[in-house]
């Protein structure tokens, strides 16, 4: 797969998951999940872990009901990625517009979707990483040294 051809796979399965999710179709959003107990999601809520697809469907099924109403997602940074035969991997960090009973509210979030091919030649999550950096979990700051 040349690098045009990657680049509108991994841009394509992020517009048509975020649209979903952005509209409450949770059909939709649910169907680009790997049917398998070994579906493995790190949600951005409370939670740690959502582990095999039953679980994950019906957390997306409570986050519809829920107050929180996503009203648009913006990329800041991707997404990027890369494809192989069977598998590929989106990285990005988006700005997530949600109204939460009547407040709205701009979070920022890094994802990466890690998804493979079916026998059907679809694309299926089977690893999902929704966070925000912890302030300074050992610490020490950040070891980078600044500007670099």
């Amino acid at each position: 797969m040349n690098g045009e051809s990657q680049h509108s796979l991994i841009q394509d399965f992020c517009n048509k998951q975020f649209s979903a999710v952005i509209e409450a179709r949770v059909k939709d959003i649910i169907s680009h999940y790997n049917e398998s107990p070994d579906t493995y999601v790190f949600v951005e809520g409370p939670r740690w872990s959502t582990l095999g697809f039953e679980k994950i469907s019906a957390g997306w099924n409570g986050y519809v009901d829920s107050p929180i109403k996503v009203k648009d997602i913006r990329f800041v940074e991707g997404p990027k990625g890369r494809v192989t035969k069977n598998m590929a991997w989106i990285g990005h960090i988006i700005n997530m517009i949600v109204d939460i009973n009547g407040v709205e509210k701009e979070i920022r979030f890094r994802g990466t979707f890690v998804i493979g091919k079916n026998n059907d030649g679809g694309w299926k999550i089977e690893h999902e990483h929704f966070s925000q950096p912890a302030p300074d979990p050992y610490g020490t700051g950040d070891w980078l040294p600044k500007g670099e």
